[in-house]
């Protein structure tokens, strides 16, 4: 049984303030770099300037994360090699933090999931907190990977509230321990009705109330599961739900306890010796990992690079354009300096700056499948929604070779996909396959769910249609990809309905 999804962090996020995001010193100039260092493994990618030491061993330590959901759930080391590998990157303090999430305050880490990377950052030496928000995501990330469905959205979270504080020792794993800052919420503040933790996400709730809501739904999660029949129950409750069931009804029908006494089960719980798994092993696994040091413009752009992807705010994209040309004008002929500069002037600046870049740095490295995707991209943007047609076949082209420099990259394929989007009879067998892998390569993503599922839809697919859909309406943040799917799983179901 596997319980998963989406994004979240250790409690919710404010609004951005875009006065104060402009006040930041995004770049110092003069501003002195540690090395930059990348450690690969079988299931990750890290990027720290805090020393190899320490990047091996929080490299190691994902790996050894990750191992453990493989083993609580059935699953082979080996079994996805395929799979897409996270990347990681390891900052000094909230400051760089903010150099990729401007808009973030008061988290230790941060997890995003789109169309142009799928990665987190995490600040060192934060002690558990970090950890423990890595961990959070990553349970999310490997769930939506692997077991997407339609979860209770208290489940989704305390599933990986009960995973994220896993203590890893030489002789011994520790499964299911407490958090600390959310059991003295427990203890203290005031918890979330039993009514709203089983009908709400958090994203319902004021940040005080979704700080309880993450503890309590890490209680009932660890209740349900540290007993094999209530485990089964729950299996029962979960099922019943994801068939539309109210879960209010549901709940005392499959568990046998009623609404009205399940917070004082809950706190009989917590009051008591609460129980914890642990595993023996003769001696700490090694995983094979292979760190490479990265270029000096790493300390200037590589965050900035991570940015960018995101989409940031027109003024702040703005602002940070002249700093970006600034240090990339530092590394004249440096990859990661040609690229990030080529994806603010895209986006922020001069688009036929951009394209000379890439142009340029295409001719001279014909393979690099990124360069070639933004390139493409470029070509797209500018061909106004299909309207140009030289301009779409030329991006195609360009798709066409990044795949074959670096095939099934979900990025190159989904930016295929939407070459073919203004076409009659869209889409075709073809271009439905390649939406249809993109979606299996990047689960996370619910933009690519979202376009897959119409695609889907249009094709009379309805049950695979709605099956794509669901985790997406069934984010336990909302928000707008949530809704949207909402509102397309609901035409589907009536078209279904209809053609049935």
């Amino acid at each position: 049984m596997g319980f998963g999804f989406g994004r979240a962090g250790l409690g919710r996020l404010p609004s951005a303030v875009l006065g104060a995001v402009l006040g930041l010193a995004m770049l110092g100039s003069g501003q002195a770099h540690a090395e930059w260092q990348r450690a690969e493994s079988a299931h990750f990618v890290v990027y720290s300037d805090g020393g190899e030491a320490g990047l091996r061993a929080f490299a190691g330590k994902l790996e050894e994360f990750d191992a453990l959901l493989r083993l609580f759930h059935g699953r082979a080391l080996d079994q996805d090699d395929a799979a897409r590998k996270l990347d990681v990157y390891l900052v000094r303090s909230a400051d760089q933090l903010r150099r990729v999430f401007p808009d973030i305050d008061n988290a230790a880490g941060v997890y995003t999931a789109g169309v142009n990377d799928i990665y987190a950052v995490a600040i060192r030496k934060q002690g558990a907190l970090a950890d423990d928000t890595v961990l959070h995501e990553y349970v999310h990330h490997f769930m939506l990977q692997h077991y997407p469905g339609v979860y209770p959205a208290w489940l989704i979270e305390g599933y990986a509230e009960y995973f994220m504080t896993a203590d890893f020792d030489d002789r011994k794993i520790l499964v299911g321990a407490p958090n600390g800052g959310r059991v003295t919420n427990l203890l203290h503040l005031s918890w979330v009705s039993a009514k709203d933790l089983l009908t709400k996400r958090p994203s319902q709730l004021s940040d005080q109330q979704a700080a309880l809501y993450y503890g309590q739904a890490w209680l009932l999660t660890h209740y349900m599961l540290s007993d094999p029949e209530r485990k089964k129950r729950l299996s029962a409750y979960v099922a019943a739900t994801a068939k539309g069931e109210n879960p209010l009804t549901a709940w005392p029908r499959t568990t046998g306890i009623a609404v009205e006494d399940l917070e004082r089960t809950m706190l009989v719980y917590l009051r008591s010796a609460i129980p914890t798994k642990t595993l023996v092993r003769e001696a700490r696994p090694a995983f094979p990992m292979v760190v490479t040091d990265l270029p000096a413009s790493a300390g200037d752009l590589i965050l900035e690079n991570q940015l960018v992807k995101r989409g940031p705010p027109k003024a702040l994209g703005e602002k940070l354009l002249k700093t970006v040309r600034d240090a990339a004008a530092k590394y004249p002929g440096d990859r990661l300096a040609v690229l990030t500069l080529a994806r603010f002037e895209a986006g922020y600046g001069d688009i036929a700056v951009s394209n000379k870049l890439l142009d340029d740095w295409v001719t001279s490295h014909p393979d690099d499948a990124e360069a070639l995707r933004l390139a493409g991209e470029n070509r797209l943007a500018a061909a106004k929604n299909g309207a140009d047609k030289a301009l779409v076949a030329e991006a195609a082209k360009l798709f066409g070779r990044a795949n074959k420099a670096a095939p099934d990259t979900y990025q190159t394929l989904y930016d295929f996909a939407k070459t073919r989007m203004s076409e009659p009879g869209y889409p075709s067998d073809n271009t439905l396959n390649v939406l249809e892998l993109t979606a299996q390569l990047a689960p996370q993503v619910q933009e690519i769910a979202l376009t897959t599922g119409q695609a889907l839809a249009a094709r009379g697919r309805f049950d695979d249609a709605i099956r794509m859909l669901e985790p997406v309406a069934n984010n336990p943040h909302g928000g707008k990809g949530a809704e949207a799917a909402a509102t397309l799983l609901k035409t589907i179901r009536e078209k279904a309905g209809k053609a049935g």
